[in-house]
């Protein structure tokens, strides 16, 4: 389930340009309100498969028209802006979570700066028809890490590292198993991944200014995924890679123009 939200400006003009934490604190102070069982649930527990735990939520970066970045501060110059949010599949929640966003207030920020916005419209995005064959474009960055657990040390992988679809894939099969509880079918493909862009790399700090500060490095970029469609509907409504429910690895579908011959 999808939904793209328009966003009016109330009060304030400034956000800090890592805003994705505070956004994601807002949506599930919204969502704790609407339902604190259902938020509680989002929050803490999600999916779980052998103490991992995926939320399969996910949102997309603002879409701001036009803006301004002063230092670490985001000047926003548009009265009105966008923001998808996106579920796997929970289709059962929809009125729910219609029902919490409309006429709602939202305030994201930090202490230094912070927008008071209003839904003004909400709108159901289509779900699209889901092939083995797909190109996408990322609203939000996708974050992919590799772990050596002997060490605890972690490499952030960029796209065009070979183990990055690798990793992908074992990401998605992984969601797969915490959500339906049993094994993906044996004669799937593995997910392929080939760049249609140059990727962009995009820093997002979580919990800025505090001991629990963290630096994640993900990346925007186009992609084609040739796999398994009931994957590749799990990456596009949960998201794709690591902390989607932080706001990573939004994205949405595209159609390649075909080259006259």
């Amino acid at each position: 389930m999808r939904l793209r939200l328009t966003l009016k400006l109330v009060a304030g003009t400034t956000l800090p340009c890592n805003y994705m934490y505070e956004l994601s604190s807002c949506l599930y102070k919204v969502l704790n309100e609407g339902n604190p069982v259902f938020a509680d649930w989002l929050h803490n527990k999600g999916f779980c498969k052998e103490r991992k735990v995926f939320k399969l939520f996910t949102f997309s970066n603002f879409h701001i028209p036009r803006f301004k970045i002063i230092g670490d501060r985001l000047l926003v110059l548009s009265d009105t802006i966008r923001l998808v949010v996106s579920f796997y599949p929970l289709e059962a929640i929809e009125a729910f979570v219609m029902g919490v966003f409309k006429d709602r207030q939202l305030e994201v920020g930090d202490r230094k700066s912070k927008i008071v916005f209003e839904v003004a419209a909400i709108e159901r995005i289509a779900e699209p028809v889901f092939e083995t064959k797909m190109c996408f474009k990322t609203l939000s960055p996708v974050f992919i890490e590799e772990q050596f657990p002997i060490t605890t040390r972690t490499l952030h992988l960029a796209p065009n590292d070979p183990k990055f679809a690798e990793l992908l894939h074992l990401n998605l099969l992984e969601k797969y198993r915490a959500f339906y509880g049993q094994e993906p079918d044996a004669s799937w493909p593995v997910t392929r991944l080939r760049l249609l862009s140059v990727p962009k790399a995009k820093t997002i700090t979580l919990k800025a200014g505090t001991p629990q500060e963290t630096r994640m490095k993900g990346y925007l970029f186009q992609f084609e995924l040739d796999g398994q469609p009931e994957l590749l509907r799990l990456g596009y409504d949960g998201g794709f890679g690591r902390l989607n429910s932080q706001g990573f690895g939004c994205v949405e579908v595209i159609v390649l123009k075909r080259r006259n011959k």
